[in-house]
């Protein structure tokens, strides 16, 4: 009986809920630990290397202590990376206030290349979790390796999109489900999203490699 029990699909679905609130404070926990500053992006990392693990079908992976491990693994290098997404962001943020002082032409040019930059951005860093915890690179690869992820399936990434869209708005209909699933439930999107992407690319090799 307990074998079944535990096969069934409501069985599974209570397990996933579980295991998604409890990666979830343990966010929330560490990035509050971290100063939110300190604590941010390490945190989410070690929170996508768990997620990863679930969907590389590890399911039984004990959670705090693979979370710990990882967060204190890349501590440094993971803020690194940040630090050079905050730069970026700056960048943009500032270009998009001196758009403002400028008409004509020129504004429409400068106003294009700005949404290119902001959707590069914006691809970039959404995948940039998934592929740190899935490749071992050189710090400066990780920047190309996740765009090129992100854009080598449009159907993953316009799945992505329309998935974190219908998540943020049942996070807007229910808040109280915020402080137990917002970062875990994106993360979980962002991570199966990315992995379709990755089959493709390795599918991709082979072929080229046959």
């Amino acid at each position: 009986m307990q074998p079944g029990w535990m096969g069934s699909k409501f069985y599974r679905t209570c397990d996933w809920v579980w295991k998604l609130a409890y990666v979830n404070l343990l966010w929330l926990m560490f990035t509050f630990l971290g100063l939110i500053v300190f604590g941010f992006l390490p945190a989410t990392v070690a929170m996508f290397a768990v997620i990863r693990k679930w969907l590389m079908k590890e399911t039984d992976v004990p959670i705090f202590l693979t979370f710990i491990q990882m967060l204190k693994k890349d501590f440094l290098r993971i803020n690194l990376l940040g630090s050079a997404f905050l730069i970026v962001g700056y960048i943009l943020y500032f270009n998009y206030h001196y758009l403002g002082s400028i008409d004509g032409i020129m504004h429409s040019i400068l106003a294009l290349g700005w949404y290119i930059g902001c959707f590069i951005f914006a691809v970039t860093f959404l995948f940039i979790f998934p592929v740190y915890v899935h490749y071992d690179l050189k710090l400066s690869q990780y920047f190309k390796t996740a765009l090129i992820v992100g854009i080598v399936n449009p159907l993953a990434l316009l799945t992505l999109f329309i998935s974190l869209g219908l998540a943020l708005y049942l996070f807007y209909l229910i808040p109280g489900l915020i402080p137990f699933f917002s970062a875990s439930m994106l993360g979980l999107l962002v991570t199966w999203c990315a992995h379709m992407s990755f089959q493709r690319t390795e599918r991709k090799k082979e072929k080229l490699a046959s």
